[in-house]
């Protein structure tokens, strides 16, 4: 795993190759999907700008998404895991990259979330593939992880039905590539 692109492009990251429950972002698919963000019309239709922008990875495993989205200019990027090597794997990338200002590293269950009152410009979500999306979406709502303005990316897997994971959500855009696809949503609310 290394960053694509940014201020720490080339950097690699821990090897994550032994912990058996961790299923990162692919290159490939990471840089599609920052591709995305940089340079898609629909973005431009709902005026996102990713630049500065407050970013938040769910499920963030590595955090080789949430690192990525530091490097390519994101302001600050909190990170979320419930599993405890996972978390320490996060931890150890933010030392290497040198982004402890830049990056809040919380152990969290996603179903689970504690109350929030940070507003959050892009959440990531990127959950083992077989979990229920939309109990993970509940808590972000209910406990104001989620605001009217905030772009939500859902990475699950390609053949999945849509509809049972975009739970009071606007889709603005389905992307695949081989077995993973993103979700691109904001709250029904704005629209």
């Amino acid at each position: 795993m290394r960053i694509i692109s940014g201020q720490f492009r080339g950097r690699k990251l821990v090897d994550s190759k032994n912990l058996k429950l961790l299923r990162p972002t692919t290159d490939i698919a990471r840089e599609a999907l920052f591709n995305i963000l940089f340079s898609a019309r629909f973005l431009k239709e709902t005026n996102f700008e990713f630049h500065n922008c407050n970013f938040l990875d769910i499920c963030c495993g590595s955090g080789a998404v949430g690192f990525e989205a530091l490097s390519r200019g994101a302001k600050s990027v909190t990170f979320i895991d419930n599993n405890s090597d996972h978390i320490d794997l996060a931890k150890k990338n933010a030392e290497i990259l040198k982004v402890g200002n830049e990056a809040k590293i919380l152990k969290f269950d996603a179903r689970k979330l504690p109350k929030n009152n940070e507003i959050f410009d892009v959440i990531f979500i990127d959950p083992p593939y077989e979990d229920d999306y939309s109990t993970i979406l509940e808590s972000l709502a209910n406990q104001g992880w989620i605001a009217d303005e905030t772009l939500i990316i859902i990475e699950f897997k390609t053949r999945r039905d849509i509809n049972e994971i975009q739970n009071n959500l606007k889709l603005l855009e389905l992307r695949s590539y081989g077995q993973t696809s993103f979700g691109f949503f904001v709250s029904k609310q704005i629209l």
